[in-house]
């Protein structure tokens, strides 16, 4: 008997716990992830690509290898196996097993990663965007303590093919002082990695493993760059060049699918929603700054669902 799990509409059975994951329960369709702890062996051909930590072969195998945590090689878009470090907590491994190597299994499985949060709104996913550290997961949990529900957290995988969004697993990362402005005690929450201040919170409320269509995209800008609190729309130009370097592993990603399928998926994200420009506040987080920002985001989201 297995315990698989669900990730992004994925069977997945894996060798280490993800208790960010929830249970599988879909039909008895085979396995379509399988994540595997041992040895890795070092291949006989040379790389075709190699960046300070990781490296890709010309068959699309690719290896991320991190001192004092492990090392990653994920294959074929089914098969991950993990070397880890020795002494090495569980939650640094599974940082990066739902981080990089999910944005690489997304490449892999021809799916288009976003470096972006996702919540429900009305029924369609809004994606907000952002480098690291904009402030995409803290709008996310002002959302959902809004009562929108989270799609995804850091990797929104988009399906060109069918043209929705896969909605990852139910679990968001947020630093201290959002949990304060957020009044959510973070005693007993595990670390995303030890000694950093930012926190796994359930998001379970709501959640619905189901693809759906995407409404709009916000990318998340500094007022340093833009005096307006407005959003507006990104003209077209604008909106494909912003979100080609919100495609997570960007790099890695044009290595493995071809670049014509990267800017085909990015298309086919924009003919189904629109992109818009969202200032941010940088600001230290308040309930009140939050919840206006969220408000803002959400009558503008149910202001496009209602056209």
């Amino acid at each position: 008997m297995h315990n698989d799990m669900l990730l992004c509409g994925w069977r997945v059975r894996s060798a280490l716990p993800l208790p960010e994951l929830l249970p599988w329960q879909g039909d008895d369709r085979p396995v379509n992830v399988e994540i595997a702890v041992g040895g890795i062996p070092q291949p006989e051909a040379q790389p075709v690509f190699v960046l300070p930590h990781s490296r890709l072969w010309a068959d699309g195998a690719f290896l991320l290898a991190l001192d004092g945590v492990g090392r990653f090689w994920v294959q074929g878009g089914q098969r991950v196996k993990v070397e880890p470090a020795a002494g090495v907590d569980e939650s640094e491994l599974r940082a990066f097993l739902l981080g990089s190597v999910l944005g690489v299994l997304c490449h892999q499985r021809g799916l288009l990663p976003i470096h972006a949060s996702a919540v429900r709104i009305g029924g369609r996913a809004i994606l907000i965007a952002g480098n690291s550290g904009a402030g995409k997961s803290t709008l996310a949990a002002a959302l959902g303590a809004r009562g929108h529900a989270l799609a995804a957290d850091d990797v929104a995988a988009f399906d060109p093919a069918q043209g929705l969004l896969l909605p990852a697993f139910p679990n968001r990362k947020l630093a201290t002082d959002v949990l304060e402005a957020l009044a959510l005690d973070h005693r007993g929450l595990v670390a995303n990695r030890p000694g950093q201040p930012k926190f796994h919170v359930s998001a379970q409320a709501g959640f619905d493993p189901a693809p759906l269509p995407a409404l709009a995209v916000y990318l998340l800008s500094t007022r340093k760059a833009r005096q307006s609190d407005d959003i507006e729309r990104a003209d077209p130009a604008l909106a494909i060049a912003r979100l080609d370097r919100m495609v997570y592993r960007r790099a890695i990603g044009l290595h493995i699918q071809p670049r014509q399928a990267l800017f085909h998926a990015l298309s086919r994200l924009m003919q189904t929603a629109t992109v818009h420009l969202l200032p941010r506040d940088e600001a230290k987080p308040t309930p009140e700054r939050l919840d206006r920002l969220a408000e803002r985001v959400e009558t503008h989201a149910r202001g496009l669902a209602a056209r």
